[in-house]
């Protein structure tokens, strides 16, 4: 695997630090981002992440953004971040079917690939096909959207933890009307064939307690995975097989799923 260079900063306390993001943002504040205008505790973040992810102070104002209090970062530095850690990212585009695949190899298990597809129907279904980047740029956009989820899903610790880009961010929900991922959300209306599914799930003694399923979601909740769309990628990438709904999984394969979140999920 190879080892990833990070930028080495100069051993401060906390106070020294403080300092310096004092001055930065105080000087004049014109050519720094909004987010950091007058506001040290949040280039103090940016600074320090940007370290771990081998950025100079300087360069992490810029390739760092916050976005409604969370930090944000480009589809190309999340690129990089995976590609520094030594997974192989690989990027599909097809233009006239207005569809991109992002690809991630890890380097800990060459013999499976994480793939992820986002297209305009894929925008469409999200209430994003209208908005004014789509319908300028569509295939960059879509670009941008697959790098960052198949990221999310399979690179989650060469994120250090700033997965999403800024316009991710400003097109989800406010902090007023956000909730945390829930059964309710990841489980969508019940067909015929799923609820029979279940229903034989129930009798043979194989669904998970809901102790389990709880557990499941605050630990997805932990590694960034938010959206179902790529909830239901991650679990389907781990069982093996399509899953539609959280009623589909067993016992087993929901002990599998918090094993493998557990690991993924930073300090765990």
């Amino acid at each position: 695997m190879t080892e990833m260079t990070t930028y080495q900063q100069p051993a401060a306390a906390l106070d020294t630090q403080m300092q310096f993001a004092k001055a930065v943002t105080a000087s004049g504040g014109s050519i720094l981002p909004k987010a950091y205008q007058g506001n040290p505790g949040n280039a103090l973040i940016a600074i320090n992440l940007g370290s771990s992810m081998g950025l100079a102070p300087a360069e992490s104002l810029y390739r760092i953004d916050v976005i409604q209090g969370t930090p944000t970062a480009s589809a190309e530095l999340v690129a990089s971040n995976v590609r520094k850690a030594g997974h192989k990212l690989r990027v599909k585009v097809d233009e006239q079917a207005q569809s991109v695949t992002a690809e991630i190899i890890r380097a800990d298990d060459p013999d499976y690939t994480y793939t992820v597809t986002r297209d305009m129907k894929w925008a469409k279904d999200m209430g994003l096909a209208g908005k004014d980047n789509y319908r300028k740029q569509p295939m960059t956009m879509l670009q941008w959207r697959a790098i960052t989820a198949v990221a999310r899903l399979a690179a989650s610790e060469a994120l250090y933890g700033v997965g999403y880009t800024s316009d991710e961010i400003r097109e989800m929900p406010s902090p007023q009307q956000a909730q945390a991922v829930t059964a309710d959300q990841f489980i969508p209306a019940q067909t015929q064939g799923q609820d029979e599914l279940k229903a034989a799930i129930d009798e043979t003694g194989e669904a998970p307690s809901e102790q389990q399923r709880k557990k499941m979601f605050a630990a997805l909740r932990d590694i960034g995975l938010t959206e179902r769309d790529d909830i239901l990628e991650y679990v389907s990438n781990l069982t093996g097989r399509t899953v539609e709904s959280s009623n589909d999984l067993t016992r087993a394969e929901v002990s599998t799923i918090i094993d493998s979140l557990e690991g993924d999920t930073p300090n765990a």
